[in-house]
Protein backbone atom coordinates (compact mmCIF):
# COMPACT_ATOMS: atom_id res chain seq x y z
CA UNK A 1 0.00 0.00 0.00
CA UNK A 2 1.16 3.77 -0.95
CA UNK A 3 1.49 6.02 2.23
CA UNK A 4 -0.91 8.25 -0.30
CA UNK A 5 -3.66 5.67 -0.49
CA UNK A 6 -3.33 4.38 3.19
CA UNK A 7 -4.00 8.30 4.20
CA UNK A 8 -6.83 8.45 1.75
CA UNK A 9 -8.30 5.26 3.46
CA UNK A 10 -7.80 6.65 7.08
CA UNK A 11 -9.57 9.79 6.24
CA UNK A 12 -12.64 7.64 4.92
CA UNK A 13 -12.50 6.25 8.14
CA UNK A 14 -12.12 9.10 9.93
CA UNK A 15 -15.04 10.85 8.10
CA UNK A 16 -17.02 8.01 8.58
CA UNK A 17 -16.53 8.08 12.46
CA UNK A 18 -15.62 11.55 13.92
CA UNK A 19 -16.29 15.12 12.84
CA UNK A 20 -14.61 17.54 10.28
CA UNK A 21 -11.64 17.94 12.84
CA UNK A 22 -10.97 14.20 12.50
CA UNK A 23 -10.81 14.72 9.09
CA UNK A 24 -8.26 17.22 8.64
CA UNK A 25 -5.85 15.22 10.97
CA UNK A 26 -5.64 12.31 8.82
CA UNK A 27 -3.65 14.27 6.70
CA UNK A 28 -1.42 14.98 9.83
CA UNK A 29 -0.47 11.21 9.37
CA UNK A 30 0.72 11.45 5.74
CA UNK A 31 4.79 11.90 6.83
CA UNK A 32 4.14 8.73 9.52
CA UNK A 33 2.83 6.88 6.18
CA UNK A 34 6.04 8.11 4.13
CA UNK A 35 8.43 7.04 6.86
CA UNK A 36 7.09 3.64 7.20
CA UNK A 37 7.28 3.08 3.44
CA UNK A 38 10.75 4.34 3.25
CA UNK A 39 11.67 2.10 5.94
CA UNK A 40 9.79 -0.73 5.72
CA UNK A 41 7.33 -2.02 2.76
CA UNK A 42 3.36 -1.71 1.92
CA UNK A 43 2.58 -4.20 4.23
CA UNK A 44 3.61 -1.94 6.73
CA UNK A 45 2.19 0.78 5.78
CA UNK A 46 -1.25 -1.22 5.69
CA UNK A 47 -0.27 -2.61 9.05
CA UNK A 48 -0.02 1.25 10.26
CA UNK A 49 -3.29 2.00 8.62
CA UNK A 50 -4.73 -0.74 10.07
CA UNK A 51 -3.75 0.05 13.67
CA UNK A 52 -4.79 3.71 12.80
CA UNK A 53 -8.37 2.97 11.65
CA UNK A 54 -8.92 0.20 14.56
CA UNK A 55 -8.53 3.37 17.08
CA UNK A 56 -10.61 5.89 14.85
CA UNK A 57 -13.53 3.04 14.99
CA UNK A 58 -12.63 2.44 18.59
CA UNK A 59 -13.76 6.25 18.96
CA UNK A 60 -10.33 8.10 19.27
CA UNK A 61 -8.60 9.98 16.82
CA UNK A 62 -5.05 9.82 17.30
CA UNK A 63 -2.61 12.63 17.32
CA UNK A 64 0.03 12.39 14.52
CA UNK A 65 2.76 11.70 17.60
CA UNK A 66 0.85 9.25 18.41
CA UNK A 67 0.95 8.08 14.70
CA UNK A 68 4.35 7.76 15.04
CA UNK A 69 4.37 6.02 18.47
CA UNK A 70 2.24 3.65 16.72
CA UNK A 71 4.51 3.31 13.28
CA UNK A 72 7.62 2.69 15.22
CA UNK A 73 5.44 -0.11 16.40
CA UNK A 74 4.58 -1.31 13.52
CA UNK A 75 8.38 -1.05 12.32
CA UNK A 76 9.62 -2.71 15.32
CA UNK A 77 7.33 -5.85 14.22
CA UNK A 78 8.51 -5.71 10.67
CA UNK A 79 11.86 -6.04 11.43
CA UNK A 80 11.76 -8.72 13.92
CA UNK A 81 8.77 -10.69 11.66
CA UNK A 82 9.89 -9.91 8.28
CA UNK A 83 13.08 -9.97 7.99
CA UNK A 84 13.97 -6.32 7.49
CA UNK A 85 17.60 -5.26 7.09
Amino acid sequence: MEPEEAVRQLEYTIDASLDEIGQRAAAGYRPTFERVAERADGAAVYDLAGELCQDVVDGSCPSPAEANAVAERVLDDWAYTDGGE
